[in-house]
């Protein structure tokens, strides 16, 4: 059945024109410009509050480049959240590393503190703090735990970007902060990933990683823009309408698992050697995107905000993560939680409104790995937490048809 301006599951965030230019302009420019890559870097580091920031060309990247400038011992620990994407625990993998995985909370989407504090041991020596979705923890008190016990502290708010706690963002507690600035990102430079950090000795190691990596090459950059453009066109109100919904409904009736995920199934094997193309560098055209388009992000995260409050107000008896007090979440995503999530997502579709589940892997679940974990709650979250839309372009009678839903939904 056709439904008239059907709600998409989400956006990219720039308009489909932009993505038609860039990949006119990718054909010709220069990639490798140094000087407007360190602009860039310079400017995100301030919008962070940071002093330093490094360009590279994923964040699993630039996690590599942090673990390695480490030198640590083989089978060192390190505290990993048992959702996020498996490329960050091929890294770890292939450094020698070991993963430990630490429960969340389910209010807050981050470690359980208890949890946290009972895994800690003597060769725990890293912990990666993954902001999922865009809720922020208690990250003082956590970050605070990792340091009674001499942890280094990287930060991964690629989901987080504005996200703040007690007036400083998230991001700026650890030793290192890392963005992905991947499609469907608030900021997004058609790839690439940004550490910050303070330390001088930081700076340089990661600069020096920054000179190991290869060229940029136009065909992997071409490629980026292009999915972005599907992606983009795909969700256009009209085009979503009357092409991609009905498309996502009949699939969803045919292959209901995969289809509840957000981007589908993914690849769950581990792999054996890291990808060369992973280390091909940022290039001055993404540095040049993201200057212009950093500019958007407050402004984009706030509509977001405000309509993530509106929700949740008026569909008072949905269950949402209720977060920590002092904090400022952007809410990149909004989750719900639901017992049985193919009926709220079949409810919600009868709506014209389009959910899914995260397609992040649970980490801790993949029998491929050396190392699995124990993390019912984190299963949950995976399996039962259902994505309401919210970007910044909702309009009022969106939002209204969204909360009708969600209050006409019965358990």
């Amino acid at each position: 059945m056709f439904i008239s301006n059907a709600i998409p599951r989400g956006i990219i965030y720039h308009r489909v024109i932009q993505d038609l230019r860039r990949l006119a302009k990718s054909l010709f420019l220069d990639l490798n410009k140094s000087p407007q890559i360190a602009q860039f870097e310079d400017e995100f580091a301030t919008y962070m509050g940071r002093k330093h920031c490094i360009a590279f060309p994923s964040a699993r990247i630039a996690l590599y480049y942090s673990l390695k400038s480490l030198k640590l011992s083989e089978g060192s620990e390190i505290i990993m959240p048992p959702i996020t994407i498996k490329g960050i625990l091929d890294v770890v993998i292939d450094l020698g590393l070991k993963p430990v995985f630490v429960d969340l909370d389910p209010e807050t989407l981050c470690f359980d503190i208890d949890l946290l504090r009972k895994t800690i041991g003597d060769n725990t020596k890293v912990a990666l703090i993954t902001y999922l979705f865009g809720i922020v923890p208690d990250i003082e008190q956590m970050v605070r735990v990792f340091k009674a016990h001499n942890v280094y502290v990287l930060e991964d708010f690629s989901q987080c970007l504005d996200g703040m706690y007690n007036d400083k963002k998230v991001g700026g507690f650890g030793d290192i902060g890392i963005y992905s600035a991947s499609s469907t990102k608030t900021l997004d430079t058609y790839g690439g990933g940004l550490l910050v950090c303070d330390e001088v000795q930081t700076k340089q190691n990661m600069q020096a990683a920054q000179g190991e990596l290869f060229r940029s090459k136009r065909l992997s950059l071409i490629n980026k823009i292009i999915i972005d453009l599907i992606r983009n066109l795909a969700t256009t109100r009209l085009i979503f309408s009357l092409f991609t919904f009905p498309f996502i409904r009949i699939m969803a009736r045919m292959r209901p698992g995969n289809m509840l995920k957000h981007t589908g199934e993914r690849n769950k094997e581990m792999i054996k050697t890291l990808p060369v193309e992973w280390f091909l560098s940022y290039s001055s055209f993404q540095a040049e995107m993201g200057g212009k388009w950093l500019k958007e992000v407050h402004q984009a995260n706030k509509r977001r905000v405000k309509n993530v409050l509106e929700i949740k107000q008026r569909a008072g008896n949905t269950n949402f993560p209720k977060g920590t007090d002092r904090a400022r979440n952007i809410y990149w995503r909004l989750l719900a939680y639901f017992d049985e999530p193919y009926r709220a997502q079949a409810h919600l579709n009868k709506n014209g409104i389009d959910t899914s589940i995260t397609s992040l892997e649970l980490i801790s679940n993949l029998s491929a790995y050396p190392t699995q974990g124990i993390t019912p709650v984190a299963k949950n979250i995976c399996n039962n937490g259902l994505f309401i839309p919210c970007y910044p372009s909702l309009g009022s009678k969106d939002i209204d048809r969204i909360c009708h839903a969600l209050n006409s939904y019965s358990v």
